[in-house]
């Protein structure tokens, strides 16, 4: 009985080093909970405490965290490079529409210098408001494609960062194709575009 017991606390001292190495593992590679909020609240220009988070995911496959936050009675998606490495942080996609509630220029300030620490890439076109309507950008997409307005079916028209680069994403369909674009949504320069059959 000696032996058997000798033999259980030998398997739960190695169950408790593997769960604190995979606690230091953790907090060395991922950022916290608690620094997403921080992002986001620097993102979104308010108050932490101004804000209710709904559901944080971590995806740790794609190493990314998966989050829902309530503002205004509005409910806002955002998904964050969870890495400690100096990517991490990143706002991978928010669907969240930037806007002024009256914080003063110092806090800006301050959650811009936030932006660029958390890994943002801040390459002139990083701004926190689009530059060009939403119609404009639809107007270039179709002026790429070559088509119309009223020949084409809108799919999407929304607002998201692609690698730290404010875009538009556009999704429209003509004929037998479906059409994806990516519009720069300070420049207007076309970042990407598709076009594939819908019988793909």
């Amino acid at each position: 009985m000696k032996k058997y017991g000798k033999i259980i606390i030998i398997v739960v001292g190695i169950l408790v080093v593997i769960a604190l190495l995979v606690l230091i593992y953790f907090k060395t590679t991922f950022i916290s909970e608690n620094e997403v909020k921080d992002i986001i609240a620097a993102n979104m220009n308010v108050n932490r405490s101004d804000l209710y988070f709904e559901d944080i995911d971590f995806d740790f496959d794609k190493g990314i965290y998966e989050v829902e936050v309530y503002y205004n009675n509005n409910v806002y998606e955002y998904k964050i490079d969870a890495r400690t490495s100096t990517e991490g942080g990143r706002i991978i996609y928010t669907d969240f529409k930037y806007f002024t509630n009256g914080i003063t220029d110092d806090n800006n300030s301050n959650n811009s210098n936030n932006s660029s620490t958390n890994g943002s890439t801040n390459n002139g076109n990083n701004a926190t408001t689009a530059s060009i309507p939403l119609d404009e950008a639809k107007n270039i997409a179709l002026t790429n494609a070559n088509l119309t307005e009223d020949a084409v079916q809108f799919l999407r028209t929304e607002q998201e960062y692609d690698d730290g680069v404010l875009v538009y994403e556009i999704d429209f369909t003509h004929g037998d194709y479906e059409y994806d674009y990516k519009i720069n949504a300070n420049t207007g320069e076309v970042v990407s575009y598709d076009r594939d059959s819908i019988y793909d």
